[in-house]
């Protein structure tokens, strides 16, 4: 498989999401493209780093659909982010990957210790079986610290431990209704 290891500009965006999906006027528009939502809604400093931002932002959102992009106006936090790690990982199958091969394993196992070394060496472990383990070490640190750093925005790791997510109901049905049931596991919910 081809990775795309582009996810360093930010781990959840949590903040940058919300501010951006609530400058949307109308969701269909600006799934099709034909709405663009300004940089400038988003509120950091500089304009280099909006723009980076907006850009990863709309790469990530692409990946969903109307139903999500809706939900997360009207749900409570803990929706929003489990909405935005969903993108994420239809964005970067490598982070599915390490949720369900890393994550979810540990976590049946009951060995909820996680730490930045884990997801380094299960890219290792990808990339030299992919025959791509040119990128360096440092490159393997960040990508390791932001993918860490995202489980722990969501709650899925507080002080280095595995912690289950609860999304809601809604949320539930919502994933079901798209043929995503699959992510499920990735929240550590087995059906």
């Amino acid at each position: 498989m081809n990775y795309s290891l582009g996810f360093t500009t930010g781990a959840l965006l949590y903040k940058e999401s919300k501010e951006y999906i609530y400058s949307i006027s109308s969701i269909t528009k600006y799934l099709m493209k034909t709405e663009n939502v300004s940089s400038s809604q988003l509120s950091t400093n500089s304009e280099r780093s909006r723009k980076k931002i907006k850009s990863e932002l709309d790469k990530r959102f692409s990946f969903l659909n109307t139903d999500y992009l809706e939900l997360f106006i009207r749900s409570e936090e803990s929706d929003q982010k489990i909405i935005l790690l969903l993108a994420i990982c239809k964005c970067y199958p490598i982070i599915v990957e390490f949720l369900l091969e890393v994550i979810y394993i540990k976590w049946k196992r009951f060995d909820y210790d996680v730490m930045t070394y884990d997801f380094e060496y299960f890219l290792s472990e990808k990339l030299s079986q992919e025959n791509l383990d040119s990128i360096s070490e440092k490159t393997k640190y960040k990508l390791s610290q932001v993918t860490i750093k995202m489980l722990k925005e969501i709650g899925m790791l507080e002080k280095g431990q595995i912690r289950q997510i609860f999304p809601s109901e809604e949320m539930i049905n919502t994933l079901n209704k798209n043929g995503d049931a699959w992510f499920l596991n990735c929240l550590l919910i087995t059906q």
